[in-house]
């Protein structure tokens, strides 16, 4: 009998229904945690990672795990040809490893981005969706593992349940070449089979109507829908899986799609723009965020470098006359950010303020302190993207401004505030997060090589969904 592997990550919560689902089909899954032995992983027939939040989606979604040692392994194997299915969470994780699209080296080329739910050209709504959705197969029998004994066009449905789900990529021609290298072999639909950008066929915005992707070979899917929770879409799923294994030699070869890789965008320089009020909101309490991002660094041998985080807003007021009288009224709403765990400093007058939650007032800092040269690299004012993209700098604190290049929580914030404040004066709300990264004292070509090498590991940032600057 086929054995299958349940990867187990910390805060996957799929896994009994997912072995259930397998062992339904007439193979073995057996539970397999992140911290196991390599050797035991590799002794498996194919690999299935559920869904549920890894690492509470710290970060981004899927990120974390993907960076796990465990996956290296999973990597190999997959090279050798085993199957390996993501479903949610599982789809992002292994999205963010490589595995999926599949181009030459696993670069990172593809993003799963926070649900847009579109209509006509308009964003409707954003972040987490569940619902049923119906779902197109798209491509042909026999070239896709998990879609073997799917006639291409059938239509299945399945529940969706998650907030990062939209496939997106900046390298304007992979999702055409995936769609007609048949990569593309399940898309949200309608009644009639018909697929579109709009919602609610469409439930969150992907290109292409994307559900799932694989890999040229077919062996390698991540999809987003839960198809282990509808009884006949999951038994098609791995009935599909067990005989794509036993009938390989009669699998459609396929080659990889002639698409250009991009080349990947590094950070800009940042510049305030200035008719933005920057605001820094810290965190009162122990910042679990920060912590995941500095144990992994530490796993991944970056341990000399020391991890601070922040998140930054950028409001956009039609005029700052009485700008503090907004600021004060916006960080009482909650909407922001929660005084009972964290703190905010605003830029006002060229200095920076820290807001008092007992007077509801703001006192000005003295530049001396913590994170003081933060702030005034921050004050700086101009355009928002530099005209080229420069070197980071290399003192003892780097500082990298990472902003989603769709600003969903910005924009739904901005039209709380719009709507339910009645402040009209606010007319953008853009969200990033600030790390600060503390190095040890060595010589500048070193600590490029360092920054460079940090970089690669997309830790910080997908470029696919997201940007980033040098602060």
């Amino acid at each position: 009998m086929l054995k299958i592997a349940i990867i187990i990550f910390p805060g996957l919560n799929t896994d009994y229904e997912t072995r259930r689902e397998i062992q339904r089909a007439g193979m073995k899954g057996e539970f397999v945690r992140w911290n196991e032995d390599p050797e035991k992983v590799a002794g498996y027939d194919g690999y299935v990672i559920g869904g549920g939040f890894s690492y509470e989606d710290r970060g981004r979604a899927g990120v974390i795990a993907s960076l796990d040692p465990i996956m290296q392994v999973i990597k190999k194997e997959a090279a050798q040809g085993k199957p390996v299915l993501g479903i949610c969470n599982g789809a992002q994780i292994v999205v963010e490893s490589g595995l999926i699209p599949g181009l030459e080296g696993g670069e990172l080329s593809l993003a799963l981005a926070t649900n847009k739910r579109i209509q006509d050209g308009k964003v409707i709504g954003t972040g987490y969706y569940n619902t049923w959705v119906r779902l197109k197969c798209g491509a042909p029998r026999g070239s896709c593992l998990f879609t073997w004994d799917i006639d291409e066009g059938s239509i299945l449905s399945a529940p969706i349940a998650h907030g990062e789900g939209r496939f997106t990529t900046q390298n304007k021609d992979l999702m055409l070449a995936l769609r007609d290298n048949g990569q593309l072999p399940l898309r949200y639909c309608g009644a009639n089979g018909a697929t579109t950008e709009n919602f609610p066929d469409n439930p969150n915005g992907s290109e292409f109507s994307a559900a799932a992707v694989c890999n040229p070979e077919g062996t390698v899917m991540a999809v987003m829908p839960h198809l282990e929770r509808s009884p006949e879409a999951s038994l098609l799923l791995f009935e599909s899986m067990r005989h794509g294994l036993e009938e390989g030699s009669k699998k459609k070869s396929r080659p990889a799609p002639a698409v250009k890789l991009m080349k990947e965008s590094k950070p800009a320089e940042y510049k305030a723009s200035p008719k933005g009020v920057q605001m820094l909101i810290g965190l009162t309490i122990t910042d679990n965020e920060a912590q995941t991002h500095q144990l992994t660094l530490d796993h991944l041998g970056f341990k000399s470098i020391r991890l601070e985080r922040q998140k930054h807003v950028e409001i956009g007021l039609e005029a700052k006359k009485d700008a503090e009288k907004s600021l004060r009224t916006l960080i009482k709403s909650s909407i922001l950010l929660n005084t009972n765990k964290e703190e905010a400093r605003v830029l006002l007058d060229k200095k920076w303020s820290l807001y008092n939650k007992d007077t509801g007032r703001f006192s000005p800092e003295e530049k001396a302190g913590k994170s003081a040269q933060t702030r005034s690299s921050l004050a700086k004012k101009g355009s928002s993207v530099s005209e080229s993209t420069p070197k980071p700098p290399v003192g003892s604190e780097v500082r990298l401004l990472v902003r989603e290049r769709d600003d969903c929580v910005g924009l739904s914030d901005c039209q709380k505030i719009q709507g339910r404040l009645k402040m009209k004066e606010v007319k953008s709300v853009r969200i990033g997060t600030l790390w600060t990264l503390h190095l040890p004292e060595m010589k500048v070509k070193e600590k490029e090589t360092i920054l460079k090498e940090l970089l690669a590991t997309h830790l910080f940032y997908n470029p696919h969904r997201q940007e980033a600057f040098w602060v």
